[in-house]
């Protein structure tokens, strides 16, 4: 599982639910499990099987507000706007300050109800999304160590250019 975690950190959805699939009856009471399984369904485009997935986690853990996000946006998407606005108005009770869901419930108000779904991109529901937030940083740590690693290059270089063999010893 770590490394599906690893995978799904960088945003290779298709690769986590290659690895975690086939172990889909050895994780039946791991709720985290099902919740990689369902958000890279949900990424890749797979809305049937994300439904199952996020459902599947919440029955595990029924208070995950992690989980409740991506079933707001299905619900969204398969047209049951009162369920996801239900859903984004239990996340607002519990954290009044959640933009995720604030996002969600602007867009359907600001959305005619005719034109939901067709402006309901997979771009747009990772707005509405939490965990849209974890390849940006993922890219951040890589751009630190990267950095890092770069200026050790540098010091080395000009260590060697400034140095002669006998003087380091």
């Amino acid at each position: 599982m770590i490394s599906a975690a690893k995978y799904f950190q960088q945003g290779n959805y298709d690769k986590v639910i290659r690895i975690l699939e086939p172990q889909v009856f050895e994780h039946r009471d791991d709720w985290k499990f099902y919740s990689y399984l369902g958000y890279s369904s949900l990424y890749t485009g797979d809305f049937i099987k994300a439904s199952s997935y996020l459902q599947r986690a919440l029955q595990i853990n029924p208070t995950a507000l992690e989980l409740m996000y991506g079933i707001a946006v299905l619900h969204l998407k398969k047209g049951e706007t009162a369920d996801a606005v239900r859903l984004w108005l239990h996340i607002l009770h519990k954290k009044p300050d959640d933009t995720y869901a604030k996002e969600g419930l602007e867009f359907i108000n600001s959305t005619d109800n005719k034109q939901l779904s067709r402006l309901l991109t997979l771009k747009k529901c990772r707005s509405f999304l939490p965990c849209r937030d974890n390849r940006k940083k993922y890219l951040i740590k890589v751009g630190i160590v990267g950095g890092i690693l770069f200026a050790a290059l540098l010091c080395t270089i000009f260590l060697a250019m400034t140095c002669k063999a006998g003087d380091l010893l």
